[in-house]
């Protein structure tokens, strides 16, 4: 700015001297003009009133040797010259403007080039009485002695422009860096501010606009060096979580470029520090990842799904981050979980196959105990191990049903009448529904694909509960809807329903709402979470509404078939 300012302000300065110097040539040269002028006029006049008729006028034009005289007859003759010249070869002058003007009785001085001598004169012309006749006196003067005299004083001219000139470089230097000093004073401030090692300093009193400017300064940066520092803090403290937390995390922006990443993620990827700037597929060239982030960054479509990475399992959490373009992308580390679960699963399957084929034997024998048992006193021990044993066979059912749902890996669909399935399930269920005397009430029907034994089991076990777990006299109604393209099951009952604190849980596996009353009516506990995990092999929508001593509804949403 100093430069450039320094450059203006001389390129300014330098061009109205010059503008000056061209003023100040030209009002002397016109003005040695105008003098120039009235010397030749007053010369003619002197001339003229020396004229008479009686005047020698070969005498008379040698009177000056500085001025050229000039008389001419009234028609133009001219009659004597100043200058050694041949009069009678001369033009008639009549023409010529001062003569002209002189003989219309309107003198006036003409500058002119002289065809005779070939230079430049300032002429003037008066008529003179001769007795009864007239002569014109014409006097002329060199404008070259005009112009040498400006030759002279031109250089007084061009030395006092360059004085002046220098003088102005230095004064213009000195003003620029006075002028300068606050502005970089303003500068330096707001340099210190943006490093956040900002220091009043003193103000500029010959300088108002600037003295209010650095006050304004002075007053924001006591509040921005507070955020500064409180920003620091913050900083420092999210790094220390984000360093300290156990998922992983990076942040991409919307070039899929790392704008932010945490030790976790960097020991989960293997990488150093330095990948913060590179692009995503220096982390891992999986194309789950990879086109899961290019959605979230261009559609704005969150994901969630699992990564196997370097030995491990990693649950991927991928989503924009609001009113920005970033998306963020967090990795939990599910290996244990995952294998604790297949350990916890692998132990389910086994023991349901282990425990049925002695319960299968235990009620063997105990059928042909009951049949070949004559004393009263032990049928009702007999009478007890069948129902237990038949309560134990029937969980082991559902807890291979339900391990082979964890454990199915491909499915054959055809397409299902869910209105068949619901009349089968009635069927079942026609003798808990007459001992309770409940109105079982369905309607609708539509096509589902899917294997016709997942679609039973469902509706059978939704609508068992219903059954099982409703008031005597009650009602349940099961309706089937299709809406654009979705079918809609609803299984509605007037029963005991579920308290909302255990409406969350109501689908894990062997959970009971009321333990007394469950055992009571002989559920297994497994009954929705075989429901759920059907509907989890098919993506259907599993959904539940409830109200302690009200009723339950739970709707499944089914694909509408193809």
């Amino acid at each position: 700015m100093k430069k450039r300012l320094f450059i203006y302000a001389t390129t300014i300065i330098i061009f109205g001297l010059l503008c000056f110097f061209a003023a100040t040539v030209y009002i002397t040269h016109a003005n040695n003009l105008s003098l120039a002028k009235d010397t030749v006029m007053e010369t003619t006049r002197i001339y003229a009133d020396l004229f008479s008729g009686d005047t020698d006028i070969s005498s008379l034009v040698q009177a000056g040797s500085d001025t050229r005289i000039t008389v001419v007859a009234p028609d133009g003759t001219v009659l004597a010259d100043s200058r050694p010249l041949d009069v009678s070869l001369l033009e008639n002058h009549l023409t010529r403007p001062e003569i002209a003007a002189a003989a219309s009785g309107s003198p006036a001085a003409f500058v002119r080039r002289s065809d005779t001598l070939g230079v430049d004169l300032i002429y003037y012309a008066l008529k003179a009485a001769s007795g009864d006749s007239y002569v014109f006196i014409r006097a002329a003067i060199p404008v070259a002695n005009i112009n040498a005299y400006l030759s002279r004083s031109l250089p007084l001219l061009v030395f006092s422009l360059l004085i002046v000139t220098l003088i102005c470089f230095f004064l213009i230097r000195r003003a620029v860096e006075r002028i300068i000093k606050p502005f970089s004073s303003v500068e330096r401030k707001l340099r210190l501010l943006s490093r956040g090692e900002y220091k009043p300093e003193p103000i500029f009193k010959n300088y108002e606009e600037i003295d209010m400017i650095t006050r304004e300064i002075d007053d924001i940066a006591l509040i921005l060096q507070e955020n500064f520092t409180n920003l620091r803090d913050e900083k420092g403290k999210l790094a220390f979580i984000l360093n300290n937390i156990g998922d992983g995390l990076f942040v991409a922006d919307e070039n899929k470029d790392i704008a932010l990443i945490n030790s976790a993620a960097l020991d989960i990827f293997d990488v150093t520090p330095d990948i913060s700037g590179k692009n995503v597929n220096y982390l891992s060239y999986d194309k789950n990842l990879t086109e899961a982030i290019e959605d979230c960054a261009g559609l704005a479509k969150n994901a969630l799904f699992e990564l196997n990475l370097n030995g491990g399992i990693f649950l991927v959490t991928v989503k924009r981050l609001q009113d920005t373009q970033l998306t963020m992308v967090v990795l939990s580390d599910v290996t244990e979980n995952r294998e604790n679960t297949k350990r916890r699963e692998e132990f389910f399957a086994n023991a349901s196959h282990e425990l049925k084929t002695p319960l299968t034997a235990i009620k063997g024998f105990n059928d042909l105990a009951a049949i070949n048992n004559k004393a009263e006193n032990i049928g009702k021990y007999i009478d007890s191990i069948s129902r237990e044993t038949d309560r134990m066979l029937l969980l082991i059912e559902d807890m291979l049903k339900l391990s082979e749902l964890e454990n199915t890996q491909s499915k054959s669909p055809v397409s299902v009448s869910l209105a068949k399935i619901v009349t089968e399930v009635e069927e079942a269920l026609s003798t808990p529904i007459r001992e309770k005397s409940i109105s079982f009430e369905t309607s609708g029907d539509a096509q589902v694909t899917a294997e016709a034994e997942h679609v039973y089991e469902l509706v059978k076990n939704i609508a068992e509960n219903a059954v099982r777990y409703n008031n005597q006299g009650g009602w349940v109604s099961l309706t089937i809807n299709i809406d654009k393209e979705e079918i809609r099951m609803t299984v509605a009952d007037n029963g005991i329903g579920i308290s909302f604190e255990e409406q969350a849980r109501i689908f894990e596996r062997f959970y009971r709402v009321e333990k007394s009353r469950s055992l009571r009516n002989g559920g297994t506990g497994l009954g929705l979470s075989i429901v759920k995990h059907i509907c989890a092999l098919y993506g259907w929508k599993l959904s539940l509404k409830s109200k302690l001593g009200v009723g339950t509804e739970i709707t499944v949403i089914f694909d509408l078939a193809i």
